[in-house]
């Protein structure tokens, strides 16, 4: 389940002399700026600091006013702009991935509110630090929140954009471990388990179908994001997202989600594409893998390759190629460049699977057939309405 209904855009502090003073000193700038009586605090679960390379980093963000009913918090995420408006900042470039696009608008379907006042007791959100950022490599990390979900008093009534207050938090510091094969292989068995366990599942569907009941749409949204997202069954996903062995890559090919027939069959008459949440290809450390095991599979002559399956494969092909771009960047004027980079290699990508597809179809059998040659055809479609 997608945490805080976001892309978040990371900023980090590029110059390796001194970098950890100036990330600090950022922080307190930071913190300096914050309304007065009101602290975000983000800690891990368990306050844990060390945790494996492949593994999930579970943490809390804590929200405080010393004053009752001065500031609010926005509390929708899917409907509105100021729910997603989240960012982290992280105390190096070269080791750390961006999870998602990082070059896209805060995203939200406009619009509804759910703002509630802050008071001194913490309210608290529970969400995965990777989602939204993958350590590459071992090593010590220090990292802090900033968000624009903050308002005086309740803010304006139709006003869904993010807050002109900006809250900062405290600096969370991690140990990441060098990889260990043997904790790899006994946490993807455990996964497996959990995934496959219709205990697990039943729990799920029995949550989503609570949160349904929710009587507003906000409310439903508010329960998938902080109920949905913490089931034991989703927990299991992201394990299995976060493991980026080769091992578990094959494993998260095989379990993807696929495109319905029922969407397939509107991608047809309506000449346009689906594109799925896939928790298992929500991020990677090891596109170098990822991306060969995709080819791998869209060159089986019973898989149908669908236009979903090309957006998650191009986005792997440029990260595989082109690491830098979906590193963390120093400023807005950085973010504009990488953005037109990204933008530049992403289309060359499309271009390269298009023509492999052209090659490929003639080599499926069946629906594996049709759906490639859908695929293309609606690839090609998009491409021209572009110029």
């Amino acid at each position: 389940m997608p945490t805080l209904g976001v892309l978040v855009a990371l900023w980090m502090m590029s110059f390796p002399f001194g970098a950890q003073a100036q990330f600090e000193t950022r922080n307190e700038e930071g913190l300096g700026r914050n309304p007065a009586g009101v602290k975000a605090i983000l800690r891990t679960k368990g306050a844990r600091s060390t945790f494996h390379l492949y593994e999930t980093i579970p943490i809390e963000l804590d929200f405080f006013s010393s004053t009752p009913s001065a500031y609010s918090i926005e509390l929708d995420e899917t409907m509105n702009f100021a729910g997603s408006a989240n960012r982290f900042e992280v105390s190096g470039t070269d080791t750390v991935f961006l999870v998602g696009s990082p070059y896209g608008n805060a995203s939200a379907v406009c619009c509804a509110s759910d703002k509630r006042y802050l008071t001194r007791h913490a309210l608290t959100l529970k969400r995965e630090l990777t989602d939204y950022l993958r350590f590459e490599k071992p090593g010590t990390h220090s990292v802090f929140f900033m968000t624009n979900r903050i308002f005086r008093k309740l803010g304006k009534q139709d006003d869904f954009g993010p807050s002109k207050l900006t809250l900062t938090s405290n600096i969370l510091t991690l140990t990441i471990l060098p990889d260990d094969p043997e904790w790899d292989s006994q946490q993807l068995a455990t996964t497996l388990r959990k995934l496959g366990d219709p205990h697990v599942k039943a729990n799920y569907l029995a949550t989503i179908h609570s949160a349904k009941q929710q009587e507003t749409e906000t409310g439903q949204d508010f329960a998938m994001t902080n109920f949905v997202s913490q089931t034991e069954l989703v927990t299991a996903q992201k394990s299995l997202n976060a493991l980026d062995t080769d091992e578990a890559i094959h494993e998260r090919m095989k379990m993807m989600e696929m495109v319905s027939k029922k969407d397939l069959e509107m991608a047809r008459d309506f000449l346009t594409g689906s594109m799925l949440f896939q928790p298992l290809l929500a991020s990677t450390t090891r596109a170098d893998i990822l991306e060969p095991a995709m080819c791998a599979r869209a060159e089986e002559p019973d898989f149908g390759v669908d236009y979903d399956y090309v957006q998650w494969w191009r986005k792997y092909l440029v990260q595989r190629d082109h690491p830098e771009l979906l590193r963390p960047f120093f400023n807005e004027a950085e973010r504009q460049k990488k953005a037109g980079d990204y933008s530049v290699h992403v289309d060359k990508a499309e271009l390269e699977l298009l023509a492999k597809l052209e090659t490929l179809v003639q080599s499926k059998k069946g629906d594996a057939q049709k759906v490639t040659a859908l695929t293309i055809k609606i690839l090609k479609s998009f491409r021209s309405d572009q110029r």
